[in-house]
């Protein structure tokens, strides 16, 4: 064994140590080197690498203490954030952990294998070597080693710091997005209570708009309006605007409309009468027309109250069409007087000529030549034999009987002014009975000229007749 190889093996039992003689030889600068490879326990035999790492332990880990703190803090701030980023970080992770690899010594200066020839020079070269010589190759060795290792440690914390940026990239996108959600979702909360508090709010102002909107009618399935109520429709006007901008402000309009739109139209009718009309719904037939009076079909959607209304309309057409028809039948009786005779009789006028005169003074209305006229639905069976007594005084009317059927007739609409077709039927009980009919044939009802009852197949009229 080598005198070289025999002190190496020494120096592995025993602790490094400083030799003094080995310093005596060294310069100031190669003696404090040696010094610290001494102190550090590098051993002649250890690679540049291994020497480096001796020499360097201290910072080696601190560098790793940090890195482990880096890794736990992150874990901490990542830990509650999505799936997303916790993929991110195993990738982060990942990248990490191969930067940090440390390759060894045999990675970073592999063994060469010798030929025959430079194994025999092995010794004689380290015998013949100068100490000096050897010294300064070794120390330009480990500069050229450390020169490498830090430009390696460089590019391994470059990368590190490019993964840990990008990392940090996305957390604080990950983290917009998660404070973004954050504040959306209390912004919804808001508009929520915000929403909750404007219903309550409102919920007094819908009672008392639907309290005072039922007030108007009579009823509660709302038919009949009452006139009274009807200046109160711009306190209703100021609940509605109240409502605006809720989700109840729809339907109240609706209902504000339409009672509007009804109101008007009985405004309109009882204005072409000397009173009201119509008064809560029901129409008053003792009621005059005006002599302007202009009228005009109406409807408001609410059907009982169209059905009044075309009652009253007919009512002030019918008084119309009578003043217009007393005018001319004033003006003819004027006439008939002034070329009456002044012979006086000497005999009583028979009872049979007083009643045909009577009898031509009846209006009966239309023709019913060409009508396909309901005689089927006659209350009273026809006998063509009382038909053809015309002479009878059983067909002569009683005084205002014909006239007050006609204007009930008009007044609920059943005809219009003298549109009609009034027709003999029979004479029951010494009582003529008439037929009135639309001027299409429609069958109306049966009539008794003396009394004044009349009777038809209406639901809810008399089953019976008066006889």
């Amino acid at each position: 064994m080598s005198k070289k190889r025999r002190n190496r093996h020494k120096k592995e039992v025993q602790e490094p140590r400083f030799d003094f003689d080995e310093a005596k030889e060294l310069t100031v600068g190669q003696a404090i080197r040696k010094n610290e490879e001494v102190e550090a326990g590098v051993l002649p035999e250890d690679s540049i690498l291994d020497k480096y790492v001796k020499q360097h332990k201290d910072e080696i880990e601190a560098d790793k203490f940090a890195t482990r703190q880096y890794k736990k803090e992150e874990l901490v701030e990542t830990q509650s954030l999505d799936y997303l980023i916790q993929e991110v970080r195993e990738a982060v992770e990942e990248s990490e952990a191969s930067s940090e690899e440390v390759p060894s010594s045999e990675d970073i200066l592999p063994p060469l294998p010798l030929d025959d020839e430079e194994q025999g020079l092995d010794s004689l070269l380290l015998e013949d070597e100068n100490p000096i010589e050897m010294t300064e190759e070794v120390e330009e060795e480990q500069n050229l080693s450390r020169l490498e290792q830090e430009g390696s440690e460089k590019k391994s914390k470059k990368g590190f710091v490019l993964t840990a940026l990008a990392f940090v990239s996305v957390i604080i996108c990950v983290s917009a997005y998660y404070v973004y959600r954050q504040v959306n979702r209390s912004t919804q909360e808001i508009q929520t209570s915000q929403s909750s508090s404007s219903e309550q709010n409102v919920q007094p102002i819908l009672e008392d708009f639907n309290s005072q909107y039922d007030a108007f009618y009579t009823d509660s399935n709302k038919t009949a309006l009452k006139n009274s109520q009807f200046d109160k429709l711009s306190q209703l006007k100021t609940l509605l605007d109240k409502l605006e901008g809720s989700r109840e402000h729809t339907l109240a309009k609706s209902k504000y409309d339409s009672l509007a739109t009804q109101i008007k139209a009985i405004q309109d009718v009882n204005a072409q009468f000397e009173k009201p009309a119509i008064v809560d719904g029901v129409l008053d037939t003792n009621a005059k027309v005006k002599s302007d009076a202009k009228f005009t079909d109406i409807k408001t959607g609410n059907t009982e109250l169209d059905k009044v209304l075309d009652k009253a309309i007919s009512l002030g057409k019918s008084q119309q069409t009578s003043v217009s028809s007393s005018s001319s039948s004033q003006t003819s009786s004027s006439n008939s007087s002034q070329t009456s005779s002044n012979t006086i009789s000497e005999t009583k006028p028979s009872s049979s000529n007083e009643t045909r005169s009577s009898r031509s003074e009846v209006n009966m209305g239309l023709s019913s030549a060409g009508v396909a006229v309901q005689r089927s639905a006659s209350r009273v069976a026809y006998n063509q034999s009382a038909i053809d007594d015309s002479n009878n005084s059983a067909w002569d009317f009683a005084d205002g009987v014909l006239e007050q059927i006609l204007a009930t007739s008009r007044s609920r609409g059943y005809i219009t002014g003298n549109q009609y077709i009034l027709e003999r039927v029979n004479i029951v009980n010494g009582n003529g009975y008439y037929n009135l009919y639309k001027p299409d044939g429609t069958y109306l009802f049966t009539l008794n000229c003396k009394t004044g009852y009349f009777v038809g197949n209406g639901s809810g009229h008399a089953d019976a007749l008066d006889f």
